[in-house]
């Protein structure tokens, strides 16, 4: 798919690939013999990654560090260090665009965490950690002066997969490989902190985002998403130079001149 087509135009054929996609995805998580291959795989994972917690303390530190509020905070800033690069750095695109590209996936993101908190809240699914509880690497024993989070009794999707997906996705196909390679680490930690922590399976990732991240990157890229968003920048630009006072106005429109 050309990067510069995304979300310009209509890619129906694309567009009905990607949600059959995610939804053979999701009927693999809940069909009997793939079900089973998930879970078994699942739980191999999360004893291989949790053992890691037995590497000694700065590692303990690090991943307990991680699995905090606090830390959830700050990694919705560490995100906004790639974007902020890529609309204030990249003079080859179009403000307008750069802009749109940040907006849309905004939504995007936004849209992804509403549906994987809402849509599974009748749907059980138990963490490792609750599985597991007297034989898993406890980060709030092993570093008890920080509350990690470290169980969830709605595991299944992960909320912060769906978010780092999006994330990493946008910027590898609609971006550039140059931003990427900054995002990527963001987005791999983002991901997985909570699986290493016990609070997510495998599955709740791969599974859970992927039912998710799909849909929203079909209607963002396979429909002209982008060339509307843009087209509305550009509308609301224009309306508010023209209906607001100059004085107001005139310290936006020298910053857009410099980034553009």
């Amino acid at each position: 798919m050309q990067r510069e087509l995304l979300g310009t135009e209509w890619q129906v054929k694309k567009l009905t690939i990607l949600i059959a996609l995610a939804v053979l995805i999701g009927l693999s998580y809940i069909w009997a013999p793939t079900s089973e291959l998930w879970h078994a795989v699942s739980v191999d994972f999360f004893w291989a990654v949790n053992a890691t917690l037995t590497w000694g303390e700065p590692w303990q530190i690090f991943w307990a560090a991680t699995n905090t509020p606090v830390f959830d905070k700050l990694n919705g800033l560490i995100m906004a260090i790639p974007c902020l690069w890529y609309v204030i750095g990249d003079r080859s695109r179009p403000l307008s665009l750069r802009l749109s590209h940040m907006l849309v996936m905004g939504i995007g993101i936004v849209v992804g965490v509403y549906f994987a908190k809402h849509a599974f809240r009748s749907y059980e699914s138990l963490s490792p950690s609750l599985i597991f509880s007297d034989t898993f690497n406890n980060l709030n024993e092993l570093v008890p002066w920080l509350e990690a989070k470290v169980s969830a009794d709605d595991s299944f999707p992960g909320n912060h997969a769906v978010v780092a997906g999006i994330y990493g996705f946008f910027f590898y196909f609609a971006i550039g490989r140059k931003y990427f390679w900054l995002a990527l680490p963001i987005a791999i930690l983002g991901g997985t902190a909570r699986a290493v922590a016990g609070a997510h399976w495998l599955s709740d990732l791969l599974v859970g985002g992927a039912i998710h991240i799909l849909p929203i990157m079909a209607l963002t890229f396979t429909i002209p998403a982008i060339r509307w968003t843009e087209s509305f920048l550009n509308t609301l630009a224009d309306v508010l130079v023209l209906n607001l006072p100059t004085a107001l106005t005139l310290p936006f429109v020298k910053l857009a001149r410099k980034l553009a």
